[in-house]
């Protein structure tokens, strides 16, 4: 995660943590207990994910849509002195100060004290009770190989265990390799802090995190609950942008993996802006997904501010139209309600898939920190002088029973893991809309759009002002976060006409695929109109008189733009 160094609350990371909320508190803190949840599904063979144009699907990409809402366990196997018990300034540092103090066992020894109870198994009914379906495992080089740079005997021993506890409660694992050898970032979460170009300056360094990307493809081979490979964590020098060195680099361990893995997903980090990622057919990748992280620094409780940061993204992310489903893999809204449900919704309705920043977190005793869905205040380590007795004690003390619940972020994140779309709540640079009855005006010609002979002929730009039922359309907001449009003219739903030179037509007695769309702002309060059935933009197209039609890929100007008007 990146830490703005301006910032008083800086940077991220946690770890699932255990126990139910058993109680609200008018302080803002819930009371842990230790009641057991019921699990969902676990996964099967036939819940292996593929992607399939912008979605992500199972039986290896033909059967039903899913969507990836959970958290990060941020903190477990990466510790950060911000939001974990520890004083070190990164994880090398940590582990060969204890190596030199205790010798390797013993510090590997108090390693494993901390591993165990930070995490356990009320860890994962939590997020299960929460209804998440994914979590994101953070892990370095230095969790499956020893101080020579051989592959543990060991390695894989907590990545099972931890994959193998998700998918009996339905809950996906995206691996996520958040320090590679020499650091992809020279950043503390990286567990090493350099100048960072120890990565991909290194050809010695750029083979052994090639190599092990190889043996955890050759591990995790045909695992549905592995959702997919997130490769390198914002993999830009210093919290930088990505270009083409990362890309370059991605495509070496895509091409690795794929060597020994052809099936999973592979997982793209930006990490900022959809400019830092190139076209998927530029490297000829298929099967991935791209990632973003998005911080709004500064916006602490400044729920316009936020929202108005949302709003660019869903903008830019959608003006890029790669064609590849979208992964928030970290986030936060800070400490505005507002802010936060706004930014579920948002994701939710673009159909993103999504992780918070993060599970747990430090905090003062009965205080909150906005990071963390868990809170907890255990006894800091100091790497150079507490005793191995002192540490184990402290570390003894890390597991989420001994914490609390904060409840602003819980109610909130737990309410929207089921897909939930706040109506009013918006996309792009406006609100999205309620349901009710509006006109469009092609922002092309200001002409505004009527189905002609009752709905018989297809849509089109061509009126100087709104007329009556036949440039009236009913807006219907769905479940899944699109829209559909009824012509007053004929009561019938607009359809993008996909084997009909994609024309918009009125004349669908019900909604499916080819009658649903999305909403997308551009930022001046007009909206860009996103056909689900071909991902197209729909275009008023000037050399047709205005016609209709969804086959642009992005909203490139005027003619793809549109004003929606309310009418009652």
């Amino acid at each position: 995660m990146y830490k703005n160094v301006l910032s008083p609350k800086r940077g991220l990371r946690i770890a699932l943590a255990a126990v139910l909320l058993i109680g609200l508190m008018l302080s803002g803190t819930g009371s842990l207990g230790s009641h057991p949840v019921k699990a969902a599904s676990r996964i099967a063979d036939a819940d292996f994910l593929k992607t399939n144009g912008t979605t992500i699907r199972k039986n290896k990409g033909s059967g039903d849509t899913v969507y990836l809402r959970g958290t990060n366990a941020g903190g477990w196997l990466v510790q950060e002195n911000w939001m974990n018990p520890t004083d070190a300034p990164d994880q090398k540092t940590m582990m060969n100060t204890f190596k030199n103090r205790f010798g390797a066992s013993v510090r590997d020894e108090l390693i494993k004290v901390y591993e165990d109870n930070y995490w356990t198994t009320q860890d994962f009914d939590n997020m299960a009770n929460m209804g998440m379906t994914v979590v994101r495992l953070p892990f370095t080089y230095m969790n499956l190989v020893d101080d020579n740079g051989n592959l543990k005997s060991n390695a894989w021993s907590r990545l099972d265990w931890f994959v193998e506890n998700s998918r009996q409660r339905g809950i996906y694992v995206i691996l996520d390799m958040h320090g590679a050898f020499g650091s992809q970032n020279g950043m503390d979460h990286s567990g090493e802090i350099n100048d960072g170009n120890q990565l991909y300056d290194s050809p010695g360094n750029r083979e052994k995190t090639l190599k092990l990307w190889e043996q955890i493809a050759a591990h995790y081979k045909g695992n549905p609950a592995v959702a997919g490979y997130d490769i390198l964590n914002e993999p830009g020098i210093k919290a930088g942008l990505t270009g083409k060195k990362q890309w370059d680099f991605y495509n070496e361990i895509y091409k690795r993996i794929r060597a020994v893995d052809s099936e999973h997903i592979v997982i793209m980090e930006s990490c900022w802006d959809a400019d830092h990622l190139p076209r998927p057919s530029d490297y000829g990748w298929t099967n991935v997904v791209y990632e973003y992280h998005y911080y709004p620094w500064g916006m602490d409780n400044d729920a316009a501010g936020q929202k108005s940061y949302i709003d660019g993204k869903v903008s830019d992310i959608n003006g890029h139209n790669y064609g590849v489903p979208t992964f928030i893999g970290e986030f936060t809204s800070f400490v505005s309600d507002a802010a936060w449900k706004n930014t579920l919704s948002v994701f939710n309705r673009e159909g993103w898939h999504w992780t918070t920043w993060s599970y747990k977190s430090t905090a003062s005793t009965g205080g909150t920190n906005s990071w963390g869905i868990y809170n907890h205040n255990p006894g800091k380590v100091n790497i150079n002088s507490d005793s191995a007795d002192v540490i184990r004690q402290k570390w003894s003390n890390v597991g989420t029973q001994n914490g609390w619940v904060n409840t602003q972020i819980y109610n909130i994140v737990k309410a929207y893991t089921s897909g939930k779309v706040d109506a009013g709540t918006g996309t792009g640079s406006g609100s999205t809309l309620a349901n009710g009855e509006y006109y469009l005006t092609a922002s092309g010609n200001n002409n505004v759009v009527t189905a002609d002979n009752a709905g018989a002929s297809p849509l089109i730009a061509s009126r100087a002002s709104l007329g009556g039922a036949w440039e009236t359309l009913k807006l219907e907001n769905n479940s899944d976060g699109t829209v559909s449009f009824k012509s007053m003219a004929n009561q019938k739903y607009v359809c993008a006409v996909i084997d009909e030179s994609n024309q918009l037509l009125a004349r669908s007695a019900s909604i499916g695929t080819w009658e649903k769309f999305r909403l997308v702002g551009t930022g001046n309060g007009d909206y860009g109109i996103q056909a689900v059935a071909n991902g197209k933009y729909v275009q008023a197209n000037l050399n047709a008189g205005g016609r209709l039609e969804a086959t642009q890929d992005k909203v490139a100007g005027s003619w793809e733009a549109f004003k929606i008007t309310r009418i009652k």
